[in-house]
């Protein structure tokens, strides 16, 4: 297992190309919750601008122009309210979304944040879905997002009219693929794509092509590739693909972390204590 690092820029993150990036202010002044939700937020394609000193986090906004604020109630010589009255109080920052992460279960300090309208507050450790609902509502996808996608850098198998091919695939969510080619011969009905779980086991789902992009278009930026929209699997596909996309977002990240960051959960792919 290779350990965790938030991105740096040794290469390009095609990951990422698909859609610009939106940005998101996190204040904590725990860095081992910076570390990990930094590396949570780029596998969901949110660039994460850690802050651990909360009296930089209004300059900040104002100068990068985040499309999220998330900030820990309790921090160090200032608590969270306090930051969330002065982004209200402010012109330029009065609009900007702001999400609420805190141990603390003090319900008025909760009511109090909620009246200054924080969008959510999450409880830490914070649970991947609760998470990414907080996230649609500040509509930091471009859009209605329902299911998790995750970053997924491995070849799957497409069979389409019994031709079988290798692709290389970009990104994977609870209901479809991204793979990369530009193959006009691979047709939208009746396509089958076969995922490696692990070197024993693997998904095999049927879809269909829901948009193709080609190269040259105007996403110069974007990969060519085609989306595949999986629309025939059993409840147990659903169950094992859904546990392969949180594996992917926070499965290394669990056996990592020293202190509860991330909620385990559980999962059919991860081994039960």
């Amino acid at each position: 297992m290779q350990p965790i690092f938030p991105p740096t820029e040794s290469g390009p993150d095609h990951s990422s190309a698909i859609l610009k990036r939106p940005s998101a202010i996190v204040v904590d002044d725990s860095r081992s919750f910076l570390k990990y939700i930094t590396v949570l937020f780029n596998r969901l394609n949110i660039e994460s601008l850690p802050v651990i000193n909360p009296l930089e986090a209004i300059e900040l906004a104002r100068v990068a122009c985040p499309n999220l604020l998330c900030l820990d109630l309790m921090l160090s010589g200032q608590n969270g309210i306090e930051i969330l009255r002065q982004v209200r109080a402010d012109d330029e920052l009065a609009d900007l979304p702001v999400l609420i992460v805190s141990g603390n279960q003090d319900k008025t300090l909760h009511w109090e944040a909620l009246s200054l309208g924080c969008v959510d507050i999450l409880d830490k450790p914070i649970d991947l879905r609760r998470l990414h609902t907080a996230l649609q509502r500040c509509n930091l996808f471009g859009g209605k997002r329902r299911y998790l996608r995750a970053p997924f850098d491995r070849q799957v198998e497409i069979i389409c009219n019994e031709h079988s091919q290798f692709l290389q695939s970009l990104t994977i969510s609870e209901r479809g693929i991204f793979v990369c080619s530009t193959d006009l011969t691979v047709r939208s009905s009746l396509l089958r794509v076969r995922i490696p779980l692990n070197d024993e086991e693997c998904l095999d789902l049927g879809g269909r092509i829901i948009y193709r992009m080609m190269e040259n278009e105007n996403y110069a930026s974007s990969p060519a590739g085609m989306a595949i929209k999986f629309d025939r699997m059993t409840s147990r596909d659903a169950e094992l693909l859904t546990a392969l996309v949180t594996d992917l977002l926070i499965g290394d990240i669990i056996v990592e972390q020293t202190e509860k960051i991330i909620n385990p959960g559980t999962s059919p792919l991860w081994p039960q204590k």
